[in-house]
């Protein structure tokens, strides 16, 4: 299998869909489309599009690892409530009255009918509403059958079709209550990563993780959607329960000062580092493409600055892709990564704590690194059988690329949303001897490395030299 590896850092792109607009010609569409992994978002509405998707995405593509996305499925359902009905924009004074209506039409300028994927549980007395992500502040004054009373907090604007964000009750829907039989058939379509919902009990998501496991002994990585204040303070106890962090900075701003966001996202970061986690970074990346052609100054500085924070990936939204120059944006995207990396600023823009060496693996992935560095390796190489050794040098972001050898194409594909690591998978499964000889011969025949190049290869699963395996990195010439 060719991989063509390229010499060059990369942080990675994931390019959004929403599952209502999943079709066999937008698999077809994206298959040639240059992105690590595509992020389909769960609908309760439309639950069958995704696997039917997943099988044409995969019948449109090529057979070759590089070119292949890897597959996210987002179990956080979006927004579950949308303004619907309206033809104007209505204007909002701090302290006016409203009624947001379910299953009967407004009657007067102060009713506003919406449009809910279920209605019980949704609204809480006294919990903050936001329309769209903050353009108006409600509180929920009183709840009936069919509609909730509300008082405006911050005036604004409502726009048709705004969509309705309540954080306080977003997790009152637990992992529980997902479709069994959805998850089977994402899980035997092999998708990568599923994307949880902002929830603060970890005890729930390894209930979920142990559910997993009865569908697959490999099960896909799981995603914390770190998308409120609470679940960025019970941080500590959830980030070991998962395999990456996607931060949503635009649903963190509704219960976080929208000021201290920068920080708190260089934070996360850091501590994502600290476990050995990946970091996403998503929220309002190229928003004005949404409806024009041209990225804003601004937004083209937030890129480069989530470059420079450090993220594994840059998440563009559906919002995005699903307009008119969505491929445009992503077009841009790339372009703005490549430009910024061409810098050669490999400092990032604050001052990065180096994770703690704790374990044998945290010993022997540091040194490696620091080694690679001294010796001027072309690339570290790293045998990897679950992905956790290239997740943990990817932690310690060093200056020269990572390459991650296994034998398990799933573990490749989950892999391509890792920073600077790129996968390669061997063919064949060879005798502990000849381990350091195949590789070399996949990477010289696979790869930008050439015959004299020197590499810093690491393996804590096996080695050349020991048949039970051991901890050990060795710095190599390519033959």
């Amino acid at each position: 299998m060719s991989v063509n590896l390229e010499n060059s850092a990369h942080t990675k792109i994931v390019w959004s869909f929403s599952s209502q607009v999943l079709d066999s010609d937008l698999a077809k569409r994206i298959a040639d489309e240059k992105v690590s992994a595509v992020r389909l978002v769960y609908h309760g509405d439309s639950e069958d599009r995704i696997p039917k998707f997943i099988d044409d995405y995969y019948k449109s593509h090529n057979t070759s690892l590089r070119n292949q996305a890897a597959i996210m499925v987002d179990l956080s359902e979006g927004a579950r409530a949308q303004i619907t009905g309206l033809t104007d924009v209505v204007d909002c004074q701090h302290g006016e009255k409203f009624k947001f209506i379910h299953k009967r039409d407004a009657s007067n300028k102060n009713e506003i009918a919406v449009q809910v994927r279920y209605w019980d549980g949704l609204f809480r007395e006294g919990a903050q509403v936001y329309i769209g992500y903050g353009l108006v502040v409600l509180k929920v004054l009183e709840i009936g059958k069919d509609f909730v009373s509300l008082e405006v907090v911050q005036g604004g604007q409502i726009f048709p079709d705004s969509e309705i964000h309540i954080p306080e009750t977003r997790a009152k829907r637990t992992l529980a209550s997902f479709d069994k039989n959805l998850l089977q058939k994402l899980v035997d379509r092999r998708v990568s990563y599923f994307v949880l919902p902002g929830i603060t009990d970890p005890n729930e998501i390894k209930a979920f993780r142990d559910h997993l496991l009865t569908l697959s002994k490999d099960p896909p990585w799981l995603i914390l959607r770190v998308d409120s204040k609470k679940v960025y303070e019970n941080l500590d106890s959830l980030i070991e329960t998962v395999e990456g962090l996607l931060i949503s900075r635009r649903e963190l701003a509704l219960t976080t000062s929208p000021a201290t966001i920068p920080m708190v996202t260089k934070e996360i970061i850091q501590k994502s580092n600290n476990y050995a986690k990946f970091v996403v970074t998503a929220s309002e990346m190229l928003g004005s493409m949404r409806r024009g052609p041209t990225p804003t100054r601004a937004e083209v500085s937030d890129i480069a600055n989530a470059i420079h924070d450090g993220s594994d990936a840059l998440m563009l939204s559906e919002e995005v892709t699903h307009g008119r120059f969505g491929v445009r944006a992503l077009g841009v995207m790339h372009n703005v990564i490549e430009d910024t990396e061409k810098q050669h600023i490999s400092e990032l823009n604050w001052m990065k704590l180096s994770p703690d060496i704790e374990t044998e693996m945290d010993a022997v992935a540091f040194n490696a690194y620091k080694t690679a560095e001294r010796v001027r390796a072309k690339a570290i190489v790293c045998m990897t059988k679950s992905g956790n050794t290239a997740l943990r040098l990817s932690s310690y972001q060093p200056p020269v690329p990572i390459i991650a050898v296994t034998f398990q194409k799933d573990v490749a594909n989950r892999l391509n949303i890792v920073r600077g690591v790129q996968a390669v998978v061997l063919d064949s499964d060879p005798e502990i001897g000849q381990v350091l000889p195949h590789v070399n011969d996949k990477l010289i025949k696979d790869s930008w490395l050439k015959p004299g190049d020197k590499i810093v290869f690491i393996s804590v699963t096996l080695s050349p030299v020991s048949m039970k395996g051991s901890n050990l990195f060795t710095v190599q010439q390519l033959q």
